[in-house]
């Protein structure tokens, strides 16, 4: 008999719960791998297909905004119809797709080869949509409240890794002996993979309606919500349940009373960082290759995932000060220590040992938002309303400013790659012009705590 007192509960439920974040954690591991690795694809595509910068700028503003756009739609459909885990590799299988687009693009040549890439970003666009508001619901769903956190941050960490990892890796494969275009076939057909491994995966219980099956592993008491949305029926915490609560609903805060001047401020700096932080990320390897001279080589991959590592120590130290101290105090110094990693970054030269430990500070204070921002709007919204609240402040804010940020720089080069380092200082100011709005936030005296990866 186990502690529980269930005979032989525990080794399934143990089971579940491994196939659970192991699965998700792959898909995440992908997912952010592959959205990560499209502005490389931009690298290749302007200095080995001499594409235009225009073409590159649109290819990256396309590959955001539809990112930026698609999820709402993907959250509505799964919180009708269930079928969480089928979508995520349903998600999955659509980057595998569009990564064998780029390929085509890089083979193919004038006119043609410009309308495969855009084609080819706005479907990736759409298959980098699905995890984040699937794989969340999946393990928020499927851990109960005690063990959510921890499996979010591991989850969260094979995400940080992907983005690390997959510039250096596409580097290292090509360094084989395989074609740069060739490469992306290999990590399409892994995409293609990882997508059967994670819809069989999965639990077969992530593929019902909210609410339509309680996960076994959910403990009685911990008071359970059965939807996703803004209307979802809670039993409360102790209660097993009685007539008088059963089926309660509980409506979300409408839309407009969510607008406070806190949150509205906190959506705007969310969008400027956004802005200033993707376009510099979107545009560091065409600025390396250009005007660094560090070549489509295996040095301009491990350039580029040093930047990406910085926010696998950043987030959880960033989750940690936000919990000691004034959250707004912390944003402000996140924004700031990015600014200054930019600008660092600037002063440097090459791709020498300078350079690198700069783009590490860049990483380490721009991939930490995650914790910070959400703390924050844990603060400002009613509970019933979090999941309005983080759609508000990350996607149509962060989200949104990554749509903009490749866009913004291509404005401000002109379509001269020899622009880039002064748009960058640019966006650098404009990262750090964000801490003056930070009084409009409200001081709070809770402290909420998230996961610190994500």
């Amino acid at each position: 008999m186990t502690a529980d007192g269930a005979t032989g509960a525990a080794p399934p439920r143990r089971q579940r719960s491994a196939r659970l974040l192991g699965a998700t954690s792959l898909a995440h591991f992908l997912n952010d791998g592959v959205a990560f690795f499209v502005p490389v694809v931009g690298d290749l595509l302007s200095q080995e297909r001499h594409m235009s910068t225009l073409v590159v700028t649109a290819m990256l503003t396309t590959f955001y905004v539809v990112s930026a756009t698609f999820g709402i739609g993907v959250g509505l459909v799964a919180d009708a119809i269930g079928r969480r885990g089928t979508m995520m590799a349903v998600g999955i299988a659509t980057l595998g797709i569009s990564l064998l687009g780029f390929y085509a693009s890089l083979v193919s040549a004038g006119a043609p080869a410009d309308a495969l890439v855009l084609v080819a970003a706005a479907v990736a666009g759409a298959g980098s949509s699905f995890y984040h508001p699937l794989g969340g619901s999946v393990l928020q769903l499927g851990y109960p409240a005690g063990s959510r956190g921890k499996a979010l941050g591991i989850n969260g960490a094979a995400g940080s890794l992907g983005r690390a990892l997959y510039p250096a890796l596409f580097f290292v494969i090509a360094a084989l002996g395989i074609s740069k275009a060739a490469t992306t076939i290999v990590f399409a057909v892994l995409s293609l993979l990882a997508a059967v491994i994670v819809g069989f995966g999965l639990p077969k219980e992530v593929n019902h309606p909210a609410g339509a099956r309680p996960h076994p592993s959910t403990p009685a008491g911990t008071g359970p919500v059965a939807g996703t949305g803004a209307a979802r029926t809670v039993v409360p915490a102790g209660e097993a349940g009685p007539a008088s609560h059963r089926g309660r609903r509980v409506q979300g805060a409408p839309l407009r009373s969510l607008l406070s001047r806190s949150v509205v401020a906190l959506m705007s700096i969310s969008f400027l960082r956004s802005v200033a932080f993707i376009g510099v990320v979107s545009w560091v390897p065409i600025y390396l290759t250009t005007q660094r001279h560090a070549g489509l080589s295996t040095s301009l991959g491990w350039t580029v995932t040093v930047m990406y590592a910085g926010g696998i120590a950043g987030q959880p130290v960033f989750g940690l000060l936000a919990d000691r101290f004034d959250k707004r105090f912390v944003l402000a110094l996140d924004s700031l220590g990015s600014a200054a990693g930019i600008f660092v970054f600037l002063s440097t030269s090459g791709t020498g040992a300078a350079a690198l430990m700069a783009l590490a500070m860049f990483g380490l204070f721009t991939f930490s938002g995650f914790p910070l921002l959400l703390s924050l709007v844990a603060d400002y919204v009613p509970k019933s309303s979090s999941t309005t609240g983080n759609a508000l402040v990350w996607g149509v804010g962060s989200t949104g400013g990554q749509a903009i940020g490749p866009l913004a720089v291509g404005l401000l080069t002109g379509g001269a790659d020899a622009n880039l380092g002064a748009a960058f200082a640019v966006l650098g100011a404009l990262a750090a012009a964000t801490v003056l709005a930070t009084p409009l936030l409200e001081r709070t005296s809770r402290s909420t705590r998230v996961a610190l990866l994500g």
